[in-house]
């Protein structure tokens, strides 16, 4: 008998739960998820209709300004539609709710659409992560959720979080899935998340008006702090440049390499004085684990080029090997 945390036998090198697991056979439950899930691409595929779409460049454009110094066009019309949809037009939503409802035949599906009608904005902090969903505390109301995760990606602790959120239909007290996106934010930014939560807590609103009315006021406030759309801090940025400069500079492929880099320093969010010091043992960790091609470089060279002493690329060098054998 295959055990959850064996790899799995289908070859794909992940653990069986987070591979073929879910996939032995087909349940209610199953059906239902696809069902449900299906809903929300349609609408995000068919929306907004034409005659509604002068309305949505329109806000749009009023958001621009204050955004457009530190975010990309994508992001900002992103986060600018949810606004259309869910506070300036809701009844898109709701009307395409309803249309949904009437073609469901599943009592439950309609049940679940029923508790749609209001997403609600969430701006929280995650404090625990499980295999299918991460616990998040909301900044505002100290309320806790379990939201469902989207992929395998990993998620630190700590990390801050915004989405707009639904029921997800497994009738437990809480749990919650993403309309759209999950957009998570490094620890340099948690500082504008403590910020917005004492305006909130300072004020007798409740936290629905309170985010309707505050929405832009939000986003404004994390550009104004430097936000630019990035899921890394300032360092891990710095380690993720630095690997890939060193790399391309010696026509080398990085993309295989940073993929376990990426995942690496997010899910174990190492300490280090210098940024180059990961980066060295990452190039180390590549080349011995075959994630680049050509002339290998030595433990020597590698230092050298990144001004680090042996024994410090070593370390990180070790810490990769022990991430990518737990991650296996």
């Amino acid at each position: 008998m295959i055990g959850r945390n064996d790899q799995c036998p289908c070859g794909s090198g992940k653990k069986y739960k987070k591979c073929c697991e879910g996939k032995q056979q087909v349940t209610v439950e199953n059906v239902f998820n696809e069902e449900i899930e299906n809903v929300l691409q349609t609408f995000y595929s068919a929306y907004p209709e034409r005659k509604d779409v002068r309305e949505y460049i329109q806000l749009v454009q009023a958001w621009s300004p204050k955004l457009q110094k530190q975010l990309q066009r994508e992001l900002i019309e992103a986060v600018v539609l949810d606004e259309f949809f869910f506070h300036v037009r809701p009844d898109i939503w709701t009307n395409y709710l309803k249309r949904s409802m009437k073609r469901s035949v599943r009592p439950a599906t309609v049940a679940l659409l029923d508790s749609w009608v209001e997403p609600m904005m969430f701006i929280g902090k995650v404090v625990e992560v499980e295999d299918d969903y991460f616990k998040a505390v909301n900044l505002l109301t100290d309320e806790i959720f379990m939201v469902r995760r989207e992929n395998n990606k990993p998620i630190p602790e700590g990390m801050q979080v915004f989405a707009f959120l639904l029921p997800d239909g497994s009738n437990k007290e809480n749990h919650v899935l993403a309309v759209s996106t999950l957009i998570f934010f490094p620890a340099d930014h948690a500082n504008v998340f403590e910020k917005f939560s004492k305006i909130f807590k300072s004020q007798e609103k409740d936290a629905h008006t309170f985010l309707k009315e505050n929405h832009l006021a939000f986003w404004t406030s994390l550009v104004d702090g430097g936000y630019a759309g990035e899921e890394f801090t300032t360092f891990e940025a710095d380690v993720l440049e630095q690997t890939k400069r060193f790399l391309e500079e010696r026509e080398r492929n990085a993309d295989r390499l940073m993929i376990v880099l990426e995942d690496y320093l997010i899910e174990q969010q190492p300490t280090a004085r210098k940024a180059a010091a990961i980066a060295a043992g990452a190039i180390r960790f590549g080349q011995e684990r075959a994630l680049f091609e050509g002339k290998s470089f030595t433990v020597k060279e590698i230092a050298e080029h990144f001004g680090v002493s042996a024994s410090s690329l070593n370390k990180y060098y070790q810490e990769l090997l022990s991430y990518q054998a737990v991650t296996a």
